[in-house]
């Protein structure tokens, strides 16, 4: 089997491993000058208007300007539109080959996906996985887009050999590009972790339904902290995003900000997540600690975590915390299957000889994850 990837520096590992098996794509270029169709046209509208939201929200105060925001969209647009020609015109001599979209939402691989999807070609959606040296790579999407069952059903009637028997023992370490809390001298006995989570970042502008960003998140704290009078809270701004809320927000006494804590101890040693999707959550699951769900997420499944739609939904599943009974058995499956087998055992920046292989099996629904989900 043959794959196509996008020529980029953080793709270099994958590219060099799979060698042979892949032709590597120049991450932008100028096609032919072929009339698009309507459809196609409102597509790459939409794919330009997603990096033009990420770039208000990363730099507000220059894209926040309408002239400025307006002139980068005509610019962008154009630009996108000769990208997805020109990846058109480098796909369309082999349309036997896989492509591999890594995540998808923004461009350049956004265009990739769309000019694949526009030859009728097959997509492999690929991202970093959930725990160390591991990626996804699923036909669908990534996350709560992919495949993966979410029905508690399934994993309750999975067997010891479907489930196989390595365990997470490492945890996803991140470095914070925030700037030290001098606030916080200690942490509150008891309490509720909440783990921000990056605002440009397709888990919020496309899998978040009513939370829109981390202001949005932080009241919504705060209201609980206002009804549950006997709780505290942990917040820990995301490590990747240098854009701290402190300022913006009403601060109160029972929320505290914990940017440089370590993430594993901060779960382990709360009473449960809270967390609009984040890899946090899963985690927290994996050290059985229960966890709220506020979005679309993978492992938002009955049994698993508890779900608020909306602010009411959060406050009624908040007040019946301490009641609930997790499901243990179903959370042990559920982090098994996934590990073992949803979840390739790649490192995206040190790829090894069995990437082909492993692709290969996923693209073509021959390995083990496939043959057991049915995806």
């Amino acid at each position: 089997m043959r794959f196509a990837l996008l020529n980029t520096k953080n793709n270099a590992s994958l590219i060099k491993a799979l060698g042979a098996d892949c032709d590597a794509i120049a991450d932008h270029g100028a096609g032919d000058n072929s009339l698009l169709l309507p459809e196609t046209k409102a597509k790459i509208a939409e794919i330009t208007e997603r990096n033009v939201k990420r770039r208000q929200i990363r730099f507000p105060k220059v894209f926040n300007q309408a002239p400025i925001a307006a002139l980068y969209r005509t610019y962008y647009k154009r630009q996108s539109t000769k990208t997805f020609r020109f990846f058109r015109e480098q796909l369309e001599p082999d349309k036997s080959r896989v492509v591999l979209v890594f995540n998808g939402y923004l461009a350049p691989n956004a265009l990739l996906d769309l000019a694949a999807q526009h030859l009728g070609m097959k997509c492999l959606y690929i991202e970093n996985g959930f725990f160390p040296k591991t990626m996804q790579a699923d036909p669908s999407g990534i996350n709560a887009l992919s495949t993966l069952p979410r029905d508690a059903a399934f994993y309750d009637a999975l067997t010891a050999e479907q489930l196989g028997d390595a365990w997470p023992d490492e945890l996803v370490t991140r470095r914070s590009k925030l700037p030290a809390d001098n606030r916080q001298t200690g942490l509150p006995e008891k309490y509720i972790f909440v783990p921000f989570q990056v605002p440009s970042d397709m888990q919020i502008l496309a899998l978040s339904p009513w939370i829109k960003d981390m202001v949005h998140l932080y009241n919504e704290v705060l209201s609980l902290a206002a009804k549950f009078e006997s709780r505290h809270f942990v917040i820990k701004e995301h490590p990747s995003f240098p854009l701290s809320i402190q300022g913006k927000v009403k601060r109160h006494p029972r929320i505290a900000f914990c940017n440089q804590g370590v993430t594993r101890e901060l779960i382990a040693g709360s009473d449960a997540v809270l967390t609009i999707n984040s890899t946090v959550g899963l985690e927290a699951v994996t050290l059985g600690k229960k966890v709220i769900t506020l979005g679309d997420a993978h492992y938002a499944i009955d049994g698993i975590t508890l779900k608020a739609k909306n602010a009411d939904e959060l406050q009624r599943v908040f007040a019946t915390l301490d009641e609930w009974d997790q499901n243990h058995q179903r959370c042990e499956n559920y982090v098994r299957f996934v590990y073992n087998h949803f979840l390739l055992p790649l490192d995206r920046e040190n790829a090894g000889e069995n990437t082909s292989r492993l692709l290969t099996g996923r693209a073509t629904k021959t390995d083990q994850y496939s043959k057991t989900s049915s995806c």
